[in-house]
């Protein structure tokens, strides 16, 4: 019977399990198709985060060399910077020494026994009513309230009815304010200046006085009439304020002398021109308190900054 129903449906039997072999074999393949896939994404994903890793890693040399090659840049910078000042500190130390031998040369006078600091003027005080002097040294420097100030200048002057530059060192003026790392300078040209001076060819004492802004020239006042005044003597620190040196340079008389009542009067030219000081020197000249007051009873207060 089997036989018999196998025999009528034999062809049936034969494309249904031909059909099914088929499917089945379909299915196999898929699934090896599909776990090779997969097998084949791992493995480039192994590869791809490798060569990530790899990248990162030369990138971060990139950068660090970079960063390197940028702190060194700097570094040679600061270091030329740092030779450079030293130089600067060692010319400055040679100029020293060469003005000092000048000025020996030239018969200047050289402040004996205080030593002097150099300072560049970094502003002038544009008040017109109030005019001082702005330097970068200060109290950490060593400078203190009530020190002179003078400075160095190349000017010309006649000679034999011939113009000669010539060397002058004279009188700024006085340090009247410090700060940690600047200070500042009254000139003798501010109409708060008093200082007294001497008259070099005769050596009679008197006081110059500031004028400015009224005047650019400070006038010498209260001189005898006795004493002879003509234009271009000079005129020198007295020594006597407690504040200058005796025998600095302050300037000469220019043509302007006035004889009025028991004494008489005289516009000075300053030596220095201070619409070019560039540096100046402050003498570390100590003082006691007893200078100091005979100092400002000889001069009108000055106001403060």
């Amino acid at each position: 019977m089997l036989a018999e129903y196998l025999s009528r449906y034999k062809s049936g039997l034969s494309l249904a399990f031909t059909i099914l072999f088929s499917l089945s074999a379909l299915v196999w393949q898929s699934n090896v198709f599909a776990r090779s896939v997969s097998s084949f994404v791992e493995v480039l994903d192994f590869f791809t985060g490798t060569f990530h890793n790899i990248g990162a890693g030369i990138t971060g040399v990139f950068d660090s060399y970079a960063e390197y090659s940028a702190v060194k840049k700097e570094r040679d910078i600061l270091m030329k910077k740092l030779q450079l000042s030293q130089n600067q500190q060692l010319q400055i130390f040679q100029l020293q020494n060469e003005n000092l031998r000048l000025k020996e040369m030239l018969g200047l006078p050289v402040p004996e026994n205080y030593p002097t600091i150099l300072a560049e003027v970094i502003s002038q005080d544009p008040d017109n009513w109030f005019r001082t002097i702005i330097i970068n040294k200060g109290h950490k420097d060593g400078v203190e309230p009530y020190m002179p100030v003078i400075a160095s200048q190349i000017r010309k002057a006649t000679s034999k009815d011939a113009q000669v530059e010539e060397l002058v060192e004279a009188v700024v003026g006085k340090v009247i304010q410090v700060n940690a790392h600047s200070a500042r300078i009254i000139p003798i040209i501010d109409q708060y200046s008093r200082m007294g001076v001497t008259l070099k060819k005769s050596g009679h004492w008197t006081l110059l006085m500031g004028r400015a802004p009224h005047d650019q020239y400070p006038l010498l006042n209260y001189l005898s009439l006795s004493i002879y005044l003509e234009k271009e003597d000079e005129i020198i620190t007295s020594g006597t304020d407690g504040i200058f040196p005796k025998g600095l340079l302050v300037g000469k008389v220019r043509g302007q002398i006035n004889r009025l009542g028991t004494y008489q009067t005289a516009s000075i030219q300053p030596s220095i021109d201070f619409q070019k000081l560039d540096y100046v020197y402050i003498i570390q000249k100590k003082y006691k308190p007893e200078e100091l007051q005979f100092e400002m009873l000889n001069s009108q207060s000055v106001p403060e900054p």
